[in-house]
């Protein structure tokens, strides 16, 4: 049996676990976002967000489905400086940091722009990509964005990570885990999400695969069986 020493060390050491179990738990819940506000109201006659303060303008329209409103802020003299996006609260969700912001989500980011170079923005309004690149695809294929720049292409992930580098005269997704890749006109293969060149570029273009499996054409003007595992058959 234990003494009462022995009990009382036992005792704090439970008391001790316990707290240190319920710091862990209220660690791993998330702390809500605040956000700040741009000072106004939401127009229900013309479904936009009203600035109630000088220095800020909404430029984007709206209906009653838009959730966010691209806003201009201008310096004291009504010059424009930059652009920011806010929801329908007039919460800032983007910062304004930005001479654009396209006023939509899409694969949960968002186009900005900065001296002519696009990047993304996540609904946190954290910066995943700096603007850096000529041209960024609308929308995800295959969980990639093709993305370009200097005349070459690549592709990312909705993370901002580069998958395929930006070293291709082209390239699009070509789906089931596969991108087409262009290394000068009409020569056309596909690499793997790993940049791993599987497919030959000797095709005149691409397509995207389908069951494992796309027909395209080569210089000769025959078609061929191309396969995701690299086999090629002529029809």
């Amino acid at each position: 049996m234990m003494n009462k020493n022995m009990k009382y060390i036992f005792l704090l050491l439970c008391i001790s676990a316990i707290s240190c179990a319920q710091e862990i738990k209220d660690s791993s819940q998330k702390t809500p976002i605040v956000r700040e506000k741009i000072k106004g109201y939401m127009d229900k006659n013309s479904n936009s967000w009203i600035c109630e303060d000088s220095l800020y303008i909404t430029v984007s329209a709206g209906d009653s489905l838009t959730q966010y409103f691209t806003v201009l802020k201008l310096d004291t003299g009504g010059k424009p400086i930059s652009m920011g996006l806010i929801n329908r609260q007039g919460e800032i969700i983007v910062p304004f940091i930005y001479d654009g912001v396209y006023p939509v989500f899409t694969d949960s980011v968002c186009q900005v722009n900065k001296a002519d170079k696009l990047g993304l923005v996540n609904f946190e309004g954290k910066e995943i990509v700096a603007p850096t690149y000529e041209y960024i695809a609308d929308k995800a294929e295959d969980g990639l964005l093709r993305v370009g720049m200097y005349n070459l292409y690549g592709m990312i992930n909705l993370k901002g990570e580069i998958v395929i580098p930006i070293v291709y005269r082209d390239a699009g997704v070509a789906n089931e885990g596969m991108v087409a890749v262009m290394i000068e006109p009409q020569r056309w293969g596909y690499v793997n999400h790993k940049n791993e060149m599987v497919v030959k570029p000797e095709f005149t273009y691409a397509d995207k695969f389908e069951n494992g499996k796309v027909t395209l054409q080569k210089a000769d003007g025959e078609e061929y069986s191309v396969y995701k595992d690299g086999k090629v058959e002529k029809n």
